[in-house]
């Protein structure tokens, strides 16, 4: 009667890796995924090789090209400034896409700590998402303004006021995983067995745990992209002269009537950015979640 957990175990641990074995070939062939996947690849792309695709540098001012229409030496046009406006947005990639990275890692590392203790540890759970509950009262866009416009305008400023306004729903998240994992067999069989409560929680709950918390960081990089755009447009983000694509378009607001390109190319740029990490947060969804029917063709 006693082995019966630990074979259920390692059966399960059996077919997990047989799933995983074919997860790769599941995604690339999900089309959700493929299509996200490919867009913001492209994203990717054009900011890690932004010195090299820009045709000029980002805060190159030239008065007389000032508010210039799309030519030939400048495709997208130039801003009040003279700046080239396809170089601003695509260097404005690396700005964005850099803080939703450390938006992301941010809220991986601390809404999995702080949803697997309240999840895992039944007497942290009542004041832990109590304080999450307070939290998420706000809307998180309203709380990153307030916080960032407390700390005043920078990268890092952003990236903090970001991280607290989304973490209390990565940890809701990585909280109802947790909950759900601590009651199977295998975990019940590893503390009987005298594995601590550290050891448990690690490498039996959140490995089993990782799918829900994946998903929700890909939407959650799609939110800080937009987030942040909003941050900058509204002047508590990272401060001109750097190019964000929040930025950009709040500096070409007052002229839409005689240059609409200044705004318009930083728009699409975030809306193709955001569609992408959506596209790809939606393939994941589908292909990790086993109680979903997977669309393949």
């Amino acid at each position: 009667m006693t082995d019966t957990p630990m074979n259920e175990a390692r059966f399960q641990l059996f077919l997990d890796r047989i799933r995983r074995s074919s997860l790769p070939k599941r995604l690339f062939t999900h089309r959700l995924f493929l299509t996200g996947f490919i867009l913001f690849l492209g994203v990717l792309t054009m900011a890690v090789l932004a010195s090299y695709l820009a045709p000029h540098a980002p805060n190159q001012n030239n008065f007389r090209y000032r508010l210039g229409e799309p030519n030939a030496t400048h495709w997208l046009g130039t801003d009040n400034f003279g700046r080239d406006v396809l170089s601003r947005v695509i260097y404005g990639s690396q700005v964005s896409l850099r803080i939703g990275f450390m938006v992301v890692i941010m809220n991986a590392v601390f809404g999995t700590l702080i949803g697997a203790s309240a999840g895992y540890f039944r007497k942290l759970d009542n004041p832990i998402m109590r304080v999450m509950d307070g939290l998420m009262a706000f809307p998180a866009i309203l709380l990153a303004i307030a916080l960032a416009a407390t700390l005043g305008p920078s990268e890092f400023n952003a990236v903090l006021a970001l991280t607290v306004a989304y973490t209390p729903r990565t940890a809701r998240i990585v909280r109802a995983s947790v909950l759900v994992v601590r009651e199977m067999d295998y975990v019940q069989a590893a503390l009987a067995s005298g594995a601590g409560h550290t050891r448990i929680l690690f490498r039996h709950v959140l490995v089993n745990s990782m799918a829900p918390l994946i998903v929700q960081l890909t939407f959650i990089f799609a939110v800080a992209v937009l987030a942040e755009a909003v941050l900058s447009f509204i002047g508590v983000g990272p401060p001109p002269p750097t190019p964000t694509w929040g930025n950009i378009i709040s500096e070409g607001r007052n002229y839409i009537r005689e240059a609409p390109w200044i705004s318009l190319y930083p728009g699409i740029a975030i809306a193709i950015t955001v569609l992408g990490l959506n596209l790809l947060g939606d393939g994941l969804r589908d292909v990790l979640d086993p109680r979903m029917k997977v669309e393949t063709r």
